[in-house]
């Protein structure tokens, strides 16, 4: 016995000493450059690592630059097939709403409504929002080929929000054609935030005439081993929604996430519905949309402005239609049977960068085989503003604290390198043969009733689980198939460019500027050599990131008018579904939130400061970021979490 008790200390401080290295891999590698500077800036390895770097920034621009302007063509191609004033009838397949699959309802389901914590105008509104689709006295029999379109479980997750910011992003979803047949949004509240069930009860009841369903879930804080955030957040609310589609025995659910300011367009469900439509739910598949900053950009600093356009660039670089990796950045949508199968979100350290995070536990638990369909529908969003910030102040005093906002976002950001280390033991895992893997889809809805008792929320609809509602089941995976290492290869790659590139490239420029002053450098020798190169190479890079931020106008002037040309259309449509299918009082309150959304069009002498300002803002939102994270996590992984601050109409 005391052998074995040996053994397994050995072995958890062995797996232990594994995750050390490899979460702390960005820093040991960070200093191993330095080593290597300040050791043998005269040898081959140097010269190696300086060329590898230069190579791959001016591949990762000009990528950046294809990636942009695929993205703006896609953007034009999404527009004209789902064009804002198209009449589609409602009768139509793309919008047939989907009734539960299999479920015979009972009057008793109906009434057992009027308990939820749902709050609207009446309990017949409660039970007309939840069921509206059936008729609730009739036995509904429906298979899965008769299903229709998914209904989109739309998570709003949120944090001291003003009431303009919520009720702008529910007013933009409302305007939608399908909200009212197959939208069911989730307000994602924190218990931390004095009042939160209030305010989402307060939203509710102006909204839920509007929306298929609508509700709210309220994420206790301090939770043992979870780290506060939004990726936490989403964990708790999309187990309980999933809870209640396992009751109403429905699959055909897609799950959207989204930041509470940001506005979708109606193309982009209209999108991610045709898909389903077609290729079904019950697959891997992450639905992955291009963000851009389009709301309040004149109000901030230029610099700060300058690193969200690199930002936004950065996460649209991977959405061309033939890249095999796309990381969502902020907003993304997954089928219910891929959040099933990975077990949702993770509450950890490591999920402190949500979107990429899951993206990856996605994809090794899917084996590398996760599916990514781009969808060419921009996601608008503001710029951070810090919360300080007044009408009274200068304009220096309103940059510097947007300027110190946005670096305390980048932080949170970079610590996402984390991300990083988990890709490499899993990476590692694949190879050995010892992958972290959902264990079987059977297992996961067998221990769902556990999950339940766990989550203890209040839920809409009560039915009783049989051996009869395990929902269709996801393509299996074999174990002993073949991993498509390509793919792991290209993300490694692309972790390599988000994570450890911003720092080597920092420290290698800064090198070869300083080797010359502080030693002789033979003109004949290699480093010399190297060094000429090099420069010409920061040179191709430069201009492929003025070319990369020119690009960009186009998919910011884009972007732009289809959002305000959606909502022109909603606020000029006298035969509006938004007129037509709700309250006077829901109507008005979206009407007015549409005519007051901000925008922010882009001059030509902003544009010529953003192209100046471009490598200050790397430095000081990229490269410094990610110092301080990998300097910290050698460590611990514990991050402060810090709300970034949105704009609000007193501003």
């Amino acid at each position: 016995m005391r052998v074995l008790s040996i053994s397994a200390t050995v072995s958890a401080t062995l797996a232990s000493a594994f995750n050390y290295a490899c979460r702390c891999t960005p820093g040991l590698s960070t200093l191993l450059v330095i080593a290597l500077i300040v050791f043998g800036h005269d040898s081959f390895a140097f010269v190696a690592l300086t060329l590898v770097c230069h190579v791959f920034v001016v591949s990762y621009t000009a990528r950046s630059c294809y990636g942009i302007y695929a993205t703006w063509k896609g953007m034009l191609r999404t527009a004209d097939e789902y064009a804002a004033n198209k009449s589609v009838p409602v009768s139509s397949p793309l919008f047939k709403p989907t009734p539960p699959a299999r479920s015979p309802l009972r009057r008793a389901d109906v009434d057992d409504l009027s308990g939820s914590e749902v709050s609207s105008d009446s309990d017949e509104q409660d039970v007309e929002s939840s069921v509206s689709s059936y008729d609730m006295e009739d036995t509904i029999e429906i298979t899965a080929e008769d299903s229709g379109a998914p209904i989109h479980a739309i998570f709003v997750p949120n944090y001291k929000e003003s009431f303009d910011t919520l009720r702008e992003t529910l007013s933009m979803l409302a305007s939608h054609p399908m909200a009212r047949s197959s939208y069911d949004v989730y307000l994602a509240m924190e218990a931390q935030e004095k009042d939160a069930e209030s305010k989402a009860s307060i939203l509710i009841s102006e909204f839920s005439p509007l929306f298929r369903y609508v509700t709210y879930t309220v994420h206790p804080g301090d939770l043992p081993g979870e780290a506060r955030g939004k990726s936490s957040n989403l964990a708790w609310a999309t187990r309980a929604a999933s809870r209640r589609y396992r009751t109403l025995l429905q699959s055909n659910v897609v799950f959207t996430t989204m930041d509470a300011d940001t506005h979708l367009l109606a193309s982009y469900f209209q999108t991610v519905t045709a898909h389903c439509v077609q290729h079904g739910t019950a697959t891997f598949t992450m639905f992955v949309p291009p963000i851009v900053f389009d709301r309040n950009a004149r109000n901030i600093s230029p610099i700060v402005r300058c690193a969200d356009i690199l930002w936004s660039a950065a996460g649209i670089a991977g959405l061309y239609e033939t890249s095999q990796i796309r990381p969502p950045t902020s907003v993304y949508s997954v089928t219910m049977t891929l959040a099933r199968y990975v077990d949702f979100w993770d509450t950890g350290p490591e999920a402190i960068g949500e979107d990429l995070h899951m993206y990856l536990k996605c994809f090794f638990r899917t084996r590398g085989r996760l599916n990514t369909v781009p969808v060419y529908s921009p996601a608008s969003h503001c710029n951070v503003e810090h919360g300080d910030a007044t009408p009274s102040m200068n304009i220096a005093q309103r940059w510097f604290l947007s300027s110190e906002a946005r670096f305390k976002q980048a932080c949170r950001h970079m610590w996402g390198i984390l991300d990083s280390g988990y890709a490499i033991r899993h990476t590692i895992g694949l190879i050995t043969g010892r992958h972290d893997t959902a264990e079987s889809f059977e297992y996961v809805e067998q221990d769902f009733l556990a999950q339940d008792e766990e989550l203890s929320l209040d839920l809409p609809e009560k039915a009783i689980y049989t051996s009869a509602s395990v929902s269709p089941s996801p393509p299996p995976l074999d174990s002993a198939g073949q991993v498509p290492w390509k793919r792991v290869l290209i993300l490694l790659h692309r972790l390599y460019e988000a994570h450890f590139l911003p720092v080597h490239y920092f420290i290698d420029v800064l090198a070869c500027s300083l080797i010359p002053m502080a030693a002789t450098v033979p003109t004949s020798s290699l480093l010399s050599t190297v060094l000429v190169y090099t420069n010409h190479l920061r040179k191709a890079a430069a201009f492929s990131v003025i070319l990369q931020m020119v690009l960009y106008e186009r998919v910011h002037t884009t972007a732009l008018q289809l959002r305000l040309q959606s909502i022109q259309t909603t606020l000029s449509s006298p035969s509006s579904h938004i007129a037509s299918k709700s309250s006077d009082k829901s109507a008005e309150i979206v009407r007015q939130s549409l005519k007051q959304v901000d925008i922010s069009r882009r001059g030509k002498w902003i544009n010529c400061l953003d192209y100046v300002l471009f490598p200050i803002a790397g430095t000081f939102f990229g490269a410094v970021p990610a110092i301080k994270a990998q300097i910290l996590q050698f460590w611990g992984t514990s991050f402060v979490y810090e709300v970034s601050r949105k704009p609000t109409r007193s501003q």
